[in-house]
């Protein structure tokens, strides 16, 4: 594995299929759907849905299904030894160690990520120590892609494709809405203000700069 790779948990892949920005957002971040993978099991998560994926319209999660044919699902996995590290982590979930694990071992893997609690956790928690330091700087939040969705397309736009998805999602619901999604440059702001005090928290080299 040599080309840079983008890998997508399973919220930020339902948030922006979703929204039919599943494509254009990979995009925007300069990867294409060939370069891109999901977790394997999201695909029967969605067929018939998990508990976790309920807060999800049924609209979203059926075109987010539609989109698994497009994404491939992974087929290789980390090393037994960097998943043993993550054992004892009560907040991450078997999914987001899989990522993280992949994004540490391979330098060429990135990661879109809309779980905060997982950023945390392997920012914060001294028993990531290692994984923080291989995956830092690798580490992307939806809200990045909606900076650039929004420089595209505008607030307004951005707002009305997300529609009802937007209660999923308390910061997104906030940024987009209705008192300042006419206004792109309030968006962008509280957009920013949110990446810098998410930066705050998990160390200024965690997320990807851009």
């Amino acid at each position: 594995m040599s080309q840079r790779r983008l890998l997508i948990d399973n919220d930020a892949f339902i948030l922006l299929a979703g929204a039919g920005y599943l494509q254009t957002g990979i995009e925007a971040l300069g990867f294409t759907l060939e370069d891109s993978r999901r977790l394997a099991p999201l695909e029967f998560m969605l067929r018939k849905p998990a508990k976790c994926l309920l807060r999800y319209s049924p609209e979203a999660r059926n075109r987010a299904l539609e989109q698994c044919d497009r994404v491939l699902g992974l087929k290789e996995g980390p090393s037994s030894t960097i998943l043993a590290q993550f054992a004892e982590v009560s907040d991450m979930d078997d999914g987001e160690a899989v990522l993280y694990g992949l994004a540490a071992e391979q330098p060429c893997c990135y990661l879109a990520s809309n779980d905060k609690r997982a950023m945390l956790a392997v920012a914060t928690d001294a028993r990531l120590a290692t994984v923080r330091a291989a995956v830092a700087g690798k580490v992307i939040c939806v809200e990045t892609v909606t900076q650039l969705l929004i420089a595209a397309d505008g607030a307004g736009v951005v707002a009305d494709r997300f529609g009802g998805e937007k209660c999923t999602d308390k910061r997104l619901a906030s940024i987009l809405s209705p008192a300042t999604n006419g206004r792109p440059e309030d968006c962008l702001a509280g957009l920013d203000s949110f990446i810098e005090g998410l930066r705050r928290r998990l160390g200024t080299d965690f997320l990807l700069h851009r």
